[in-house]
């Protein structure tokens, strides 16, 4: 008998909704940090594809695994992993949509959709909440880096310009 290794809480929350036939697609910050944005924050926020008085499937699933509900729609998971189910973000369109568009990635080892770092951007300025505006400069530049690089271009460093005129550097 091979050992398995043990699911982390997340991951373990990830297959149950999976299990449940609850699609959900990753969004907010930890979706920008996915894609290359230098970012920090607690949470995981997944909107569900749950309609909002079916949120009972939620806490019956956090209860199951040992979490804390914190909130209707906010979760502490047995490991202190702190998730919020969103049921209809700010500035997007339908889920069927922008599920359409959103990438695979992995959570955990379980695959998961991602919002594209664009749509993040258009949910954040949305939302027009303090902590949001304040990101917006540097989810944009990180878009525009991510952008060059996939053109194949390479992000010039300004301290090239300094080194030239000054080799001491």
């Amino acid at each position: 008998m091979s050992l398995q290794p043990q699911d982390s809480p997340l991951g373990a929350f990830l297959k149950a909704l999976r299990e449940e036939e609850i699609d959900c697609i990753l969004i907010g910050a930890m979706a920008a940090i996915a894609q290359g944005a230098p970012l920090m924050t607690v949470d995981y926020d997944f909107w569900v594809r749950l309609p909002e008085r079916q949120y009972v499937r939620l806490l019956t699933i956090v209860r199951r695994q040992g979490g804390v509900i914190r909130a209707l729609t906010l979760y502490e998971l047995s490991d202190g992993t702190q998730v919020n189910a969103i049921f209809q973000p700010d500035g997007l369109r339908s889920f069927e949509v922008e599920w359409k568009i959103s990438l695979w990635s992995e959570l955990e080892a379980i695959p998961v959709k991602v919002l594209p770092l664009r749509r993040v951007i258009a949910s954040k300025q949305a939302a027009n909440r303090d902590k949001d505006v304040a990101v917006l400069p540097i989810l944009r530049r990180t878009l525009r880096l991510a952008e060059r690089l996939k053109k194949g271009g390479v992000p010039v460093r300004r301290t090239t310009e300094r080194r030239e005129k000054n080799p001491q550097i």
